[in-house]
């Protein structure tokens, strides 16, 4: 019998089930603030108790860059960043009171204008027909600014990582141009942008800190990631975005 400690979600008919966490009544707080205020692309809570919780199962395409070929094309990084804007531009309607009364697996980071989702990466969207049409796993979702979420987004779309797979996404002169297409489909002013790589850093940074930190604690998910190598990953990443930062810049303003 599945019980709450294996931790991975599964569907069961058109729901989402996993196990619930001290974080759960604030992201079921949040989908449904974000669904009264007219954002469907997101899962309906469906309740939670001690144990589970439970969202409505989005229908569609899911993956990564490796798995899902409809994911690098130019019509899901288009959209993908449109939903992204959308998404913000809801939840900065109630960031305020979500911030105070609900605790979040990540630490609020001011100044807080929105919920980021925390992990708007492409194996977290959902497809229909090409187009990005949903955001799923709202776990790490959190009070923050835009960029603190958008800067991970475009790390993980264009992607702005030196261990790329696809040969297509693994120029830096690729990422920096759809990097680009991402920021001005999101329409973040250009003022904005030349601080993206620097906050790219850091938010890799401070991911590397909560997986430690949290392996330290036990969590065997945590600890599976380390004895796997993602932090490595990431500070080849954080190394690679620190070469690159001044061309990256450039190419998201000029």
């Amino acid at each position: 019998m599945l019980t709450a400690t294996d931790g991975e979600p599964f569907r069961q008919g058109n729901l989402i089930v996993r196990p619930a966490r001290p974080w759960t009544p604030g992201v079921h707080a949040l989908l449904a603030a974000l669904h009264r205020n007219g954002f469907e692309a997101a899962p309906l809570p469906d309740g939670y108790d001690e144990l589970w919780e439970r969202v409505t199962y989005l229908p569609g395409d899911t993956g990564d860059f490796d798995n899902c070929i409809d994911m690098r094309s130019e019509r899901a990084l288009r959209s993908a960043a449109s939903l992204l804007r959308r998404y913000h531009d809801c939840s900065a309607l109630f960031a305020g009171n979500l911030e105070a009364d609900h605790l979040w697996q990540l630490p609020a980071r001011p100044p807080c204008e929105v919920i980021c989702h925390g992990d708007f990466a492409p194996y977290n969207v959902v497809l229909n027909d090409g187009e990005a049409i949903g955001i799923i796993d709202f776990e790490t979702a959190h009070p923050a600014s835009r960029c603190w979420d958008l800067a991970y987004a475009i790390y993980r779309w264009a992607p702005l990582s030196s261990s790329a797979a696809i040969e297509e996404l693994g120029r830096p002169a690729d990422q920096i141009r759809r990097a680009r297409i991402f920021v001005d489909a999101y329409g973040l002013p250009v003022a904005e942008r030349p601080c993206l790589p620097d906050i790219t850093v850091e938010r890799l940074e401070a991911l590397l800190s909560f997986m430690q930190h949290e392996a330290a604690r036990g969590i065997e998910r945590y600890r599976r990631n380390l004895r796997d190598g993602h932090d490595r990953v990431y500070r080849e990443d954080i190394a690679y975005i620190t070469k690159w930062s001044a061309d990256i810049a450039a190419g998201l303003t000029n």
